[in-house]
């Protein structure tokens, strides 16, 4: 998966199905292993994502921010990185990078800007936004899924601590570039004259289909708040949405089935047959002693440890299959009297933002400069690593300052 000589879903495959070869899993009874609780939640919530996407949502809902803005530079910047960030927390980073990258080079092609202080302020707001609720980023389902968390735990632990994040890393990024906010007043008409395709209307192609989406959507967040109080498997809320998608959306939905990301379902359910042959030989039990030795038990000390490691090993490695090996740990970890909430907000916190540092962090990184690339706007890793993994350990101190003061005061 480093090397990127292949794909990482074949990579995956491959690792597990050495595990099952080498005799370190049970091949009967190696499906036990995949966590299809937080499978079925990615694959209902992919759908409705998928649907709102062929709908024209996202271009619509950018284009009318775009409006808003009246084309101010700065006012462009701030409301794209707040779309960027809000979209992320409720749905899949990976397509609210692929519409923000595109559209927001036509943008600076428009207003003639650099393109790129946007792209990379964007990207890394939509992993800080992603790390607010569970199913912002795939690390945090997993965590969710896995350790019995519900929606409602991810917003009121981490989300008023990304939303503070949020707001150091805006303006950091803001006193890094505030330069090119230096602009004069905006024709609008002479621009939405020459730019027809920026009218927001445009944007539409499916009005029924985005209304049915819309409100599949709402209705499916909602089940998720309060899947605990209806005692709902998150899974059965994420299927149930997507089947709505499917089964109201009209003819497009069979075509719709093929678009989804089957490449992330299939990675994943590689991964989890990996990270429990881990945990088949002990390895995952000795990280955790490892951990609990040098911490000596001390709960803040134990979950900086976790914070730092997960930002850190997130900024070089994706940090999906780096959660998905961490949460056994810290199962290992609560056996021996630490508290599992903290530790598992520190983890998600960390591995969400920890991938800002650099272009390979997360998933939303690769694909938004992989969009940007093909409009013509190469990203090098010194250029991106330059401002991005400064204000990463910048947030990560912030953060573990936010902890501290929630854990030494009994409020996590």
């Amino acid at each position: 998966m480093i090397s990127e000589r292949v794909h990482r879903t074949i990579a995956v495959i491959l690792g597990a199905v050495l595990m099952v070869g080498f005799g370190i899993l049970d091949g009967h009874h190696v499906v036990e292993y995949i966590h299809w609780e937080a499978l079925g939640l990615i694959f209902g919530m992919f759908i409705l994502v998928a649907a709102l996407s062929e709908s024209g949502f996202f271009r619509w809902v950018g284009l009318e921010t775009l409006k808003l803005t009246k084309f101010n530079v700065f006012y462009v910047f701030i409301f794209f990185c707040v779309l960027a960030g809000f979209l992320a927390a409720f749905m899949d980073s990976i397509t609210v990078m692929i519409f923000m990258a595109s559209l927001t080079v036509e943008i600076c092609l428009i207003l003639k800007m650099p393109p790129i202080p946007f792209l990379i302020a964007e990207i890394c707001s939509a992993n800080i936004g992603g790390s607010a609720t569970m199913v912002g980023d795939p690390p945090n389902i997993i965590i969710g899924t896995s350790l019995n968390f519900s929606f409602m735990d991810f917003v009121t632990h981490t989300g008023p601590i990304a939303v503070m994040v949020f707001l150091i890393n805006i303006t950091l990024f803001y006193f890094w570039y505030k330069k090119i906010f230096v602009g004069g007043k905006k024709d609008l008409e002479k621009i939405y004259h020459e730019h027809k395709e920026l009218e927001p209307f445009t944007a539409i192609k499916d009005l029924r289909l985005m209304r049915i989406s819309l409100a599949v959507f709402v209705f499916t967040v909602t089940l998720l708040v309060l899947h605990q109080i209806l005692d709902l498997l998150i899974a059965f809320v994420g299927i149930l949405g997507g089947t709505l998608v499917l089964l109201f959306g009209g003819k497009k939905m069979p075509g719709l089935v093929e678009k989804i990301d089957w490449h992330t379902i299939l990675f994943l359910a590689g991964l989890f047959v990996m990270v429990g042959g881990l945990e088949q030989v002990g390895i995952l039990s000795d990280i955790a002693s490892g951990i609990a030795s040098v911490s000596n038990g001390n709960i803040l000390i134990t979950v900086t440890l976790i914070l730092w490691v997960s930002a850190i090993c997130s900024s070089v490695l994706d940090n999906v299959p780096f959660a998905a090996a961490m949460v056994p740990v810290l199962r290992n970890l609560e056996a021996t009297g630490l508290p599992l909430p903290a530790m598992a907000w520190s983890l998600a916190l960390g591995a969400d933002i920890g991938g800002n540092a650099t272009p390979i962090g997360a998933s939303a990184n690769v694909v938004g400069l992989a969009v940007a690339e093909k409009h013509g706007i190469k990203v090098t890793w010194k250029e991106y690593c330059k401002v991005a993994y400064p204000i990463m350990i910048i947030c990560i101190i912030a953060i573990n300052i936010l902890i501290y003061f929630l854990v030494s005061s009994g409020i996590w």
